[in-house]
């Protein structure tokens, strides 16, 4: 997978991160697929795609984290110059913005609570042997 590069650019082109949100989600949304061609029987073999699976969560959760961080210093900015100019328009208007795109990125989280509940679903009940108990996947 030719991963793109995220940036605070990509964070402002909510087209671009979603782009990208699909890539990571790949895995996930061929889990099934995948699964089936996995020697299921085999912890060894269930363990390595389960650690596929932990990337792709750990790179998404770090997109969102990202973005949101980035949407967060710029709405502070932005919010300190309509302090000192309640009657500025334009931010007004562009913090407005910003603060919806803010709230579609957060709805990633969402999201991705939803896709990885139903990829362990998944997984448990094909790879039986592996055992996940011990690991923790962090929502």
């Amino acid at each position: 997978m030719a991963e793109k590069k995220l940036n605070a650019n990509t964070c402002y082109n909510l087209s671009f991160f979603k782009d990208i949100m699909k890539e990571l989600r790949r895995v996930d949304d061929n889990i099934i697929p995948r699964l089936n061609t996995t020697d299921t029987h085999s912890e060894k073999a269930c363990g390595e795609f389960f650690a596929q699976l932990a990337d792709s969560y750990k790179k998404r959760e770090e997109a969102v984290d990202y973005c949101l961080k980035v949407m967060d210093e710029q709405i502070a900015k932005k919010t300190k110059l309509l302090e000192e100019d309640p009657d500025d328009y334009d931010t007004q208007s562009s913090l407005f913005s910003d603060e919806t795109k803010r709230r579609m990125i957060a709805n990633e989280l969402v999201v991705e609570d939803i896709v990885r509940a139903r990829s362990l679903q998944v997984f448990k009940n094909k790879c039986k042997i592996f055992d996940t108990s011990s690991l923790e996947l962090k929502s």
